[in-house]
Formats: structure tokens, C-alpha cells, sequence
């Protein structure tokens, strides 16, 4: 990921185009998530009804316990997070944070923001950026110097 990072700030800067980034640590924010928001979010992007009423029966019930050294608290209900490891898990996540992103920086509220995930973990096409790597690197011996 800092290589692709890395790439894209000598990319921009060849060209001598403006690069803004944000770091987010999100290492918690899967549990954080609101199921009753959640459902709204869902509404409001468009999911279909049947859709909506799926994933919530999916998530109603869930039960959760503490396990302390051994010993285990009595089960009390789960109302926020999304499942982990669950393959509906990232679409989830990414609804509810482009929600919550539109209504922090948009004034117009016609206006949206768009959030493009990969499952992956790949960003960028770092085949095309190595290929261009390459090719500079297998060159250079046979560039013209002035």
C-alpha cells in the first residue's frame, strides 16, 4: 500500500497535478456501526425492501457473551457492528461510512460522495505502475544523455 501511495505522489508530481490524501484509522469502526441505522442508510441508498428485511433478520437476535478467565457473563444482545468475515460485511461498512462522509461535507444534500472499495485489498492497478517501472528501469542504459 506505500509503494502505491508512494507512486501516485511521484505521478502527481510529474505531472504537477495538486495530491491530497487522508489517513483514517478505522481499525474499530466495523463494530461501531448502528444496526437501526443501518437499516435506514439502507433505505435511503435504495436497497430493496425484501433485500433490507433479509439482512435484518440476519443480524435480529444476535446474542453475544464475555468470556474472563474462564468464566462467561450472561448473554446480552448485539445492537451495533457488522459480522466479520461476512461477505455482505464491506458493502455494509461502505454504505454507512459514504453516509455518514455526504452528510459531514455536503452542503448541497443532492450532492453525493462516492466510495469504491476492493475486497482484494488493491487499491491501485500496481500491474501498470510496475510495468511502467520496468520499462523506464530496462532503458536506462540505452538513454540519451544531453
Amino acid at each position: 500500500m506505500i509503494f502505491a501511495a508512494r507512486q501516485l505522489q511521484e505521478k502527481c508530481q510529474e505531472l504537477n497535478r495538486d495530491l491530497f490524501t487522508m489517513f483514517l484509522d478505522l481499525t474499530k469502526a466495523f463494530d461501531t456501526i448502528s444496526h437501526e441505522k443501518l437499516w435506514r442508510i439502507m433505505e435511503k441508498f435504495g436497497c430493496p425492501g425484501k433485500f433490507i428485511s433479509m439482512v435484518h433478520q440476519f443480524y435480529n437476535g444476535m446474542l453475544t457473551r464475555v468470556l474472563d478467565d474462564g468464566d462467561s457473563s450472561n448473554a446480552f444482545p448485539v445492537t451495533n457492528g457488522v459480522r466479520q468475515g461476512c461477505v455482505l460485511a464491506p458493502m455494509l461498512f461502505s454504505m454507512m461510512f459514504s453516509a455518514m462522509l455526504s452528510d459531514a461535507f455536503c452542503d448541497d444534500k443532492e450532492t453525493s460522495i462516492k466510495i469504491r472499495y476492493r475486497t482484494d485489498g488493491r487499491l491501485f492497478n500496481l500491474r501498470r505502475l510496475q510495468a511502467k517501472t520496468t520499462v523506464e528501469e530496462d532503458s536506462a542504459p540505452f538513454a540519451v544523455r544531453r
